[in-house]
């Protein structure tokens, strides 16, 4: 008996043993676990800090970093309450357009739009049977569409950090100059690095009001004068008549990281008050929407642009630069230089720039335009207006630009690429070397040069161009074998060695964090598609070389891939690129602008609405079927989506 009840106890004892042993094995899993989960969250943001580039005090968490890595492009989940009623007005949009062809359009299928065309919201009357019943079937297809929820793609905590980082006042959140990065200031330290620029009185002055109702009536004045007059049609009239535009422009900054020393930015990730000892140099950016000038510095911009096309050293792009370099045969000897004027559109005095304007007026005439042109002296006097009155407000302050141009003006691009092109012709003038000169090309503040004489007769150049102009400095570089411009690096390379051009590679600056846009982003999948099929043709134009192309496509698929990408995405997209030829991406799309343009459904994306295409398709033979909606609708609507907001418009502002 005694035997029987020590083995039954021995048995509850294994038992137990064995359940305390399960116990610990469940706990020692479950901690397992959450330190592989807490090890990978660390692994996330650590790799998600290297987008964001942070210039402040302030502590942020995890999750705020992890919403700003995300990028500023970046695209939360929208809200789904009113999806079908913004799709269906957005339908009616399109209803509009086709009875507006229907009772106006004259069935050449020619067609040249306004460049100042304003929309008239009007609603004509129904048009013919036909396309009544299209639209009526496909409204009705169209409220078919159940609505229904989705997966967010920002998880809870990170929906929090957005609006805590939207709600923090302390903080300036804005993207890099000439990066992709995100960067965080202080406030104080953002307000620091426009104080330095604001307080100098060569380019700038306080002011304590504002001049904007006079501005607004001054230019208005010469408008109506030139509206009687016949030099401005009804259209252009129109758009250029606008009350409401009295708001002040606001002055922004975008902090230039590829001037900060990189030893500097490594001390401040460790230590935050190294940022005391660092100046953060910013491009001032003044946003003129719904300001007087706005509009009026639109309408000059279409009279001057088309005269710096016809510049010789007028550089469009990448394309534009390599097919000019392709085409020279360049000695052994050849010397590369490339140039920067530094600070080009805030050193250029209004006078000059005024003077420029009126000595290419004879250039301007030789334009064929769509409107008339006005006289000489009223968009003189337009453009002096716009110059001298550059007024913008800032930390509640009020200021005025006494010199140069604003960045944020439709013109001036094109101001300040007119009055550089006469300072380049001037320093040619005066270099007597400049036969040597096999190769100029500029595009807007950096310059090119290929130069076949010695490097002490190219340093002249550029000591005659320091000494053209009182504010204008141009910093230079010559090199023998490899220099960078844009965004390609040239160099000698094998190419060079056999047919005596010179090759080219793709360049890209320290300073990029490759913050491309991340996958779970709410975009339609085309852009997915775009962007990396835009990417993969860029690297074909830009490399010669085959070797160089491939480096540049493992990196990117490498990039991609911590961006949310799989393989299996990627891949084929890469592959459709490669097929094609690199002569061909250096052409340009020629484009018919008499052509009648496509008929277009402009809606807001939505992940739900699937297969929308196939709903507007639908009832499409209703149109097919009857002569005279089939002429002048020859194809059927094409879905262009609108963007919901994205990162950077819950987080910047270009008020302070």
């Amino acid at each position: 008996m005694s035997n029987r009840k020590n083995r039954s106890f021995k048995a509850r004892d294994k038992k137990r043993k064995i359940a305390k042993n399960k116990e610990k094995r469940k706990i020692y899993n479950i901690n397992r676990q959450h330190k592989r989960r807490q090890y990978k969250h660390t692994e996330k943001v650590q790799r998600a800090a290297k987008y964001v580039d942070i210039f402040t005090k302030e502590k942020l968490c995890n999750a705020e970093i992890l919403v700003l890595a995300k990028g500023l492009k970046f695209i939360p989940s929208p809200n789904l309450r009113h999806a079908k009623k913004t799709l269906i007005n957005d339908f009616n949009e399109l209803a509009r357009k086709m009875r507006c062809k229907y009772h106006f359009d004259n069935g050449s299928h020619q067609y040249n739009r306004h460049p100042f065309l304003s929309k008239s919201g009007y609603k004509p009357y129904l048009a013919n049977n036909a396309i009544e019943n299209y639209l009526f079937s496909t409204r009705i297809e169209l409220e078919k569409i159940q609505i229904k929820s989705f997966k967010d793609n920002l998880p809870k905590h990170e929906r929090k950090a957005l609006q805590s980082l939207r709600s923090n006042d302390r903080i300036i959140i804005k993207k890099a100059d000439k990066n992709s990065s995100t960067v965080v200031l202080d406030k104080e330290l953002y307000i620091k690095m426009a104080n330095d620029q604001l307080n100098d009185n060569v380019h700038y002055e306080r002011i304590y009001e504002s001049h904007t109702t006079e501005v607004l009536n001054s230019i208005n004045t010469i408008i109506h004068r030139l509206h009687n007059e016949s030099y401005i049609d009804e259209v252009t009239f129109k758009f250029l008549i606008n009350d409401q535009g009295k708001r002040l422009g606001r002055l922004y900054f975008l902090p230039k990281l590829h001037k900060i020393n990189q030893s500097d930015r490594e001390k401040i990730k460790t230590d935050i008050n190294h940022l005391q000892n660092v100046n953060v140099p910013g491009r001032p950016i003044v946003s003129l929407c719904n300001s007087p000038l706005e509009k009026i510095a639109q309408y000059i911009d279409y009279f001057i642009k088309p005269v710096v096309n016809k510049f010789w050293t007028y550089t469009q792009d990448t394309t534009s630069f390599i097919n000019k370099l392709e085409k020279i045969r360049a000695p052994a000897d050849i010397l590369m230089s490339s140039f920067d004027i530094s600070s080009m559109y805030t050193n250029l005095h209004h006078t000059e720039i005024i003077n420029a304007i009126d000595r290419a007026w004879p250039l301007i005439m030789q334009c064929k335009f769509d409107i008339p042109v006005p006289p000489k002296k009223a968009l003189l006097e337009l453009l002096r207006i716009s110059l001298a009155n550059n007024e913008f407000e800032f930390n509640g302050q009020i200021f005025k630009q006494k010199v140069g141009v604003p960045m944020g003006s439709p013109m001036s691009p094109s101001l300040t690429d007119i009055r550089i092109y006469e300072i380049v012709s001037a320093i040619l003038k005066r270099f007597p070397y400049s036969s040597d000169i096999s190769l100029l090309s500029v595009y807007r503040d950096d310059g090119f040069l290929l130069f076949k004489g010695s490097e002490q007769s190219l340093k002249e150049f550029y000591q005659i161009a320091n000494s053209i102009h009182p504010l204008l400095k141009f910093t230079h570089e010559i090199s023998n074998n490899e220099i960078q411009f844009l965004d390609v690096t040239i160099f000698k390379g094998t190419r060079f060695e056999t047919e005596k051009i010179l090759d080219v590679k793709l360049y890209r600056k320290p300073t990029d964090n490759y913050q491309y846009l991340e996958k779970s982003s709410a975009h339609p999948a085309s852009v997915f598609k775009g962007f990396i099929i835009g990417e993969i043709t860029r690297f074909i134009r830009s490399c010669c070389n085959r070797d160089d192309l491939d480096k540049q496509i493992r990196i990117f698929k490498q990039k991609l891939t911590l961006r949310g990408y799989s393989e299996n995405e990627i891949n084929p997209l890469i592959d459709k690129a490669l097929r094609k030829n690199r002569l061909n991406t250096l052409c340009y799309k020629k484009r018919n602008k008499q052509n009648c343009p496509p008929l277009v459904l402009a809606t807001k994306f939505n992940p739900l609405f699937k297969q929308l295409g196939r709903r507007i398709r639908k009832h499409w033979q209703l149109i097919e079927n009857d002569i005279t909606a089939k002429n002048l609708f020859p194809r059927p609507p094409m879905i262009a989506y609108r963007k919901h907001k994205n990162v950077k418009e819950y987080l910047t502002s270009a008020k302070l």
